[in-house]
């Protein structure tokens, strides 16, 4: 947010990004995504069946680092504040592409399948928590920059999809682009088969060389988006930016926790995004378990799936232009709770035609809403963080705001994959109901309880203040 101030007032400099500028300043999220997609979906499968490392000390250190990175985002958005948002991200986002990279280059082991090789431990523990402290830095401050540089509601719903679309192309080069370069080795692919343990199995080998390459791919791209970016996006100049010690910087981490407002935005945040990222985890395994989906069908779902998502965005900011930002989200959390209870239709018994028909048909709905579930919130952040900071006399909040709105998804995420893993063994990850149970029971009434929280938050809206 940049201002002006007069006397005793702050005058709110009125700042747009062009369709450009706002290409240029997502186009680091495109391949930050890619690298989030790689590391959700393949590091299990890269420790446990290739490298034969024990699932709970891999899953131990995968959710140690979740929370690393998730304290590292309201730490790293509050030095963004002190210091400046690029000089953070210049710092972290290199180291952040290194480390990734160096995670999958950990020591070959030379010990029986599902027996701890200590060096290789120790190497995924280092390069996991310098990864995630990394990139909990460099999105805090990414996403800080955002209500400095737009202060139109409108416009910032525009580069709101924007980043949204970028997202999608990051998540589809990060889970379609690995399977294109492992070719046939990725055919049969089982997280259970020990046969892709790395010391005595060419497939495990020929994948382990495909991934190494495509992370090196993956990290280059990664740079050269945010080279990019660094070079055509200019921070604005805070002149009221002070240089203060790191105490000073940990006395304002519990700025937005204080903030009433925020606060209430934030338990929005976290009831809704808990049953999100529940869909999200579940998505493959609710087409091949649910649906039944085999091969060209599975495409065809990807298809219809894909043109959806991309017409949804033409839908919510049709909506977004004839209602105001709060109305316009509310509206989105309700059509996301109907979406999801619509699941429940088909644990129904019918024939496959019929269950592929409705079952397509729902999950569209459900990305439809994840599409505005992922595109308002951002907007909606801006609108507080600049209402927070003329409150402070123009001082700069939103690396530390940014950065707890991206801790508590980062938390959301970890409670949803509980909830999920939870289900999943008690009712078995093949039965219908274990997905109706987490997607349309738990997850339509934690949206609907989001729904009443948020009506709570004071959305004011640039064209007012």
């Amino acid at each position: 947010m940049t201002e002006k101030s007069e006397g005793d007032k702050t005058l709110f400099e009125h700042k747009i990004l062009s369709t450009g500028q706002a290409v240029a300043y997502t186009l680091p999220n495109a391949g930050l995504q890619a690298i989030l997609a790689i590391a959700v979906s393949f590091t299990l499968l890269f420790y446990i069946n290739i490298m034969g490392q024990p699932p709970i000390v891999v899953g131990g250190i995968f959710s140690a680092g979740l929370v690393v990175y998730a304290m590292m985002c309201i730490i790293g958005g509050a030095i963004a504040d002190k210091i400046g948002k690029k000089k953070v991200m210049l710092i972290s986002g290199p180291v952040m592409a290194i480390a990734f990279i160096f995670i999958w280059m950990p020591p070959i082991p030379d010990t029986k399948y599902g027996q701890i090789y200590l060096p290789l431990i120790i190497w995924f523990l280092i390069f996991s928590f310098s990864f995630r402290m990394m990139i909990g830095a460099f999105q805090s401050s990414m996403l800080a920059l955002f209500p400095e540089l737009s202060t139109d509601e409108k416009n910032r719903v525009k580069v709101s999809m924007i980043n949204m679309l970028m997202t999608i192309l990051g998540i589809v080069i990060g889970i379609i682009g690995p399977f294109i370069l492992m070719s046939n080795a990725t055919q049969n692919l089982s997280r259970e088969d020990p046969n892709l343990y790395y010391k005595n199995s060419a497939s495990g080998q020929a994948i382990y060389s495909q991934i190494m390459l495509f992370v090196i791919l993956i990290g280059i791209f990664f740079l050269v988006l945010m080279t990019l970016m660094m070079l055509i996006i200019k921070e604005p100049k805070k002149t009221n930016r002070e240089h203060t010690g790191f105490k000073d910087i940990l006395r304002g981490l519990s700025k937005p926790l204080k903030d009433r407002n925020y606060r209430r935005w934030l338990i929005t945040f976290f009831i809704f995004w808990v049953p999100f990222m529940a869909f999200q985890f579940l998505a493959v395994n609710l087409a091949t378990f649910v649906l039944d989906l085999r091969g060209i069908e599975f495409l065809i779902a990807i298809l219809i799936g894909f043109i959806s998502t991309i017409f949804s965005f033409v839908i919510w900011q049709k909506i977004s232009q004839k209602f105001s930002l709060k109305k316009t989200f509310t509206i989105c959390l309700i059509f996301s709770s109907i979406s999801f209870s619509l699941i429940l239709i088909l644990i129904i018994p019918m024939t496959h035609q019929l269950t592929f028909i409705f079952g397509v048909a729902i999950i569209c709905l459900c990305f439809c809403s994840l599409v505005g579930t992922m595109t308002f919130p951002f907007a909606i952040m801006g609108d507080l963080i600049d209402s927070a900071e003329s409150k402070a006399d123009g001082k700069s909040l939103s690396g530390t705001y940014s950065g707890a709105f991206i801790m508590i998804g980062s938390l959301a995420a970890a409670l949803s994959m509980l909830i999920v893993s939870i289900i999943l063994q008690l009712f078995g990850p093949e039965s219908p109901i274990s997905y109706a149970l987490i997607i349309s029971v738990v997850g339509s009434g934690l949206i609907l309880i989001a729904v009443i929280i948020f009506q709570k938050v004071p959305i004011v809206g640039t064209e007012q203040r």
